[in-house]
């Protein structure tokens, strides 16, 4: 989780800076995109948050003595 925040940290400025020059060539500019920004944090986050708990209890629910009986 400390690595999606670093992420996003360095991720959110480089798009908002990508966005705007991309942005600022056309007639028609859209504001107030920030919150696709918020959006995709929460997902990121959400997504990072349930794949390691699936596999935390995907480990927690083994047991050893039978893995290792199958090896």
């Amino acid at each position: 989780m400390v690595l999606v925040g670093i992420a996003c940290v360095i991720g959110i400025p480089i798009a908002v800076y990508a966005a705007q020059e991309y942005l600022k060539d056309f007639i028609y500019r859209l504001e107030g995109y920030w919150w696709i920004f918020v959006v995709a944090v929460l997902l990121t986050g959400l997504i990072a948050f349930v794949s390691v708990i699936w596999q935390v209890l995907k480990a927690a629910k083994t047991n050893p003595a039978i893995e290792l009986k199958k090896e």
